[in-house]
This record gives structure tokens, C-alpha cells and sequence, in this order.
């Protein structure tokens, strides 16, 4: 009976220590078979509130102390403070972490033209250097050569630099941008009508894409599957000797609506042009690469420029060097140079010079595209062994630092003095 009564009387303070936060009590004391339990008073402040006494004091069989219970002002005061603190953090992270996006939203806004491209590709320099000369502001994005992240969403598929996007056009080749644009700013006519001008005609021998291979995970018998292997073999051998499908431009170096008075002009340009691209950039990689030290030193030199990760400048300097020192060998051997390399720079850096006929520039008195062109050839390789020994075996520096200046002077973002442009990647 006795313990009958003890669990009812347990039961009885535990709805009592639940309900004592709705009411205020006076302080009693209930002894039951010598066991004190203190009923807990209830703060006059609030109802959650217990004295510190209480808290000290307050058991129930000598075990399970009543939980303490935060004051007034964390409720009213302190919560809230944090609450807020921690909600202006949040914001002001988000703040923080999208500022580089929206700076380049603001960018792509504000700005027509933006140039996808490496830092030392001639192709690319090419077109870097018109965009300075045309006086107009443009924005540069490093495309980062290992993931081409930058390009992947808007390239459709295309996988080389440099890429131009311009008033919601993507253009590409090189040659065909610069004709593009100058056109473009000498009549005012829109780029997209200016695009038609400029039609891509496939030069490339078809037959290649016509040969019918057998896969060899469909092959019923041992016949079949040998008929796979020769299809395999076939069509790798017609596409050695008769080349893949080929994308040409015809009117890659023509400038539309010329001025009739100028044709022999033209004319002249568009010959220096096309000798820039089939002759001179065919000169820069196998001097480029000459030996291993001056690949390894320009890879140092690409790679402090170029948008790459710290993991991918460790092993690309070396994965690449290599790489690009045994191409160097095939194109030199492709293209029919010297054994030393060197003179063939100096005879085609000597042949450019010959042309400009004792005047500042090709153009005369002021550059003209064949200029500008060849500007952005050297300055892929400037600062390099290779530009070092062609300033000292030619006179090519006095009319590298009159294009400097006069490129100095008419672009719209600025250039370096020193010849090699620096970016911040984005």
C-alpha cells in the first residue's frame, strides 16, 4: 500500500513540475518516507524562469535534476540579435561570392565584343590586335586549353580559338573575323548581313565520309568481322591520302564594297595577308620549340599567362613542352625548313621589312590590315629566346615599337608597352 502510494505521489509531481510554469506557487515541502522534494517556485519574471537556488536544490529521489531554463532577455534580446547577425552574414556571403558574376553580366552588357582565346596563339594575337586598332572596347575570356569550359556552351561544337562574339554572333576563323569586322566599320553595314558576304565551302574530299564501315559489335560470323577490320583500315587510308571533310573560306581576306581607286591596294594587302598565314605563322612554332630548354621556357612563359590551374601548370610545363618540341620537328620538316630553324625566321622577318619599301609602316604612313596582322604574329612569341635572336639578327624592333605606340594610342582598353598583353581571366 505504502508503494502504492509513492508512484502515485511520483506521478503526481511530475504533472506538478510540468504545470508549475502556468501558475505561482508558494514554496512547500512534501516528506514522504524521508524523502524531501521541493516543489520549484516559479519565478516572478516569467514563467520559464527557476531561481538559481532551485536549480540547485530542486531533486527527485536524489537523482534527475530539474533542467535549467534560459532567462527572459535570450528570448526577447539575445536571440534576435544572433538571429539577425547570422542572416548578415548569409547575405553578405551571397553578396561576396556572386560579385564576379554579376561584374561580368555587367561586362557582357556594356561591351560588344568578346574575344575567347589564349594568350600566345598568333591566331589569336591576330584578332587581339584588330580589336585594339579598331578603337573599339572589347572584353577578353583565357579559355583554359585542358576543359575548354569557357567555350563549351556557346562554341556549337567548334573546338578551336580564337571565337568572337559579336552582337549575338559567334564568328570564328581568324582572317574571316578581321575581314568581318572591317567591313563591318567601313560601311556600317549590320554583322549579320555582312555574314552572308562570307559563305564556308567545304574543299575537302567527300568520298572519305561516304565509306560504309561495319561495326564490329554487329558482326554475325568470322567474315564479318574481318569486313569490319578492312572497312576500319580502308577508310583510315582515305582519309590520309585524300584529307577529311575542310571548311574554306574564298572571301576570307577580301574587304567588301573596297573603294575602286584602291583595287591594286587591296590587292597588295590581300597578298602580304595570305603570305602571314601560309608562310610566316608556319615559321613561330618550330623556333618556338627549338630546342627542349626553349620549350620548357616557353611553356613557364604560357603558362603564367594562361588560364590553367596550379595542378595543370605542373604537369602540362613538362606534358606539353615535350609534346610541342617532337610537332615543332614535324613541322619543320612539313613546311621545308632549314635545318637551323633561326634563319628562316630572319629571312621571313627580312622579307616583311623588304616590303614596306623605306616607309613607317606597309600601309604607308599609317598601318593597314597586313600591319596590324603581322603585329599580332610577333607578339605571340615576344619576349621569347626566339624574338631575342630575331631583334638581333634584323631590323624588325624599329617598326614593332612604331605598331606598339600607334596601337597604344587608338585602343580602347590599352596595351602594355612592353608588347606582350597581360589579362585578368575570367
Amino acid at each position: 500500500q505504502h508503494y502504492f502510494i509513492q508512484s502515485n505521489l511520483r506521478s503526481m509531481m511530475s504533472a506538478f513540475r510540468r504545470l508549475c510554469h502556468l501558475k505561482s506557487f508558494s514554496s512547500t515541502e512534501i516528506v514522504f518516507n524521508s524523502t524531501k522534494v521541493v516543489k520549484p517556485t516559479v519565478c516572478s519574471l516569467s514563467s520559464r524562469c527557476l531561481s538559481t537556488k532551485e536549480k540547485m536544490n530542486t531533486t527527485f529521489n536524489n537523482k534527475n535534476p530539474v533542467k535549467s531554463r534560459r532567462p527572459i532577455y535570450y528570448w526577447y534580446i539575445a536571440r534576435p540579435i544572433i538571429s539577425m547577425g547570422i542572416a548578415t552574414l548569409g547575405c553578405y556571403a551571397l553578396y561576396y561570392y556572386t560579385k564576379e558574376a554579376r561584374a561580368k553580366e555587367k561586362d557582357d552588357e556594356d561591351v560588344r565584343f568578346i574575344l575567347y582565346q589564349y594568350s600566345n596563339c598568333p591566331f589569336c594575337s591576330k584578332v587581339r590586335s584588330y580589336l585594339h586598332s579598331s578603337g573599339q572596347p572589347f572584353r577578353i575570356v583565357e579559355v583554359n586549353p585542358v576543359t575548354k569550359a569557357e567555350t563549351k556552351e556557346i562554341s556549337g561544337g567548334y573546338k578551336k580559338v580564337p571565337l568572337l562574339s559579336a552582337d549575338g554572333l559567334m564568328l570564328k576563323e581568324s582572317s574571316v573575323i578581321v575581314s568581318m569586322l572591317e567591313t563591318h566599320f567601313t560601311t556600317g553595314r549590320p554583322l549579320s548581313e555582312i555574314v552572308k558576304l562570307y559563305p564556308a565551302v567545304n574543299v575537302g574530299n567527300e568520298e572519305t565520309n561516304t565509306v560504309h564501315v561495319i561495326d564490329k559489335t554487329d558482326a554475325d560470323s568470322n567474315n564479318d568481322y574481318l569486313t569490319a577490320i578492312y572497312s576500319w583500315f580502308y577508310t583510315a587510308y582515305k582519309s590520309y591520302k585524300l584529307g577529311k571533310e575542310k571548311l574554306e573560306y574564298p572571301n576570307k581576306y577580301r574587304i567588301m564594297e573596297y573603294d575602286p581607286d584602291n583595287y591594286g591596294e587591296m590587292l597588295r594587302i590581300v597578298k602580304y595577308r595570305k603570305w602571314i598565314d601560309d608562310h610566316f605563322v608556319h615559321l613561330i612554332s618550330p623556333n618556338v620549340y627549338r630546342t627542349w630548354s626553349e620549350a620548357l621556357e616557353a611553356f613557364d612563359f604560357f603558362t603564367a599567362r594562361g588560364n590553367f590551374t596550379d595542378f595543370q601548370r605542373v604537369y602540362i610545363r613538362y606534358i606539353g613542352a615535350a609534346a610541342m618540341y617532337f610537332i615543332a620537328g614535324r613541322l619543320q620538316r612539313r613546311h621545308n625548313l632549314s635545318f637551323d630553324v633561326r634563319e628562316d625566321l630572319y629571312s621571313g622577318l627580312n622579307y616583311w621589312l623588304r616590303s614596306l619599301k623605306g616607309r613607317k609602316f606597309h600601309g604607308g604612313d599609317t598601318p593597314n590590315l597586313a600591319d596590324i596582322e603581322m603585329y599580332g604574329m610577333c607578339t605571340s612569341f615576344h619576349g621569347m629566346p626566339s624574338w631575342e635572336d630575331a631583334c638581333q639578327n634584323t631590323k624588325i624592333l624599329p617598326w614593332f615599337t612604331r605598331m606598339e605606340e600607334y596601337l597604344s594610342e587608338k585602343s580602347a582598353v590599352g596595351i602594355p608597352t612592353e608588347g606582350v598583353v597581360q589579362y585578368n581571366h575570367s
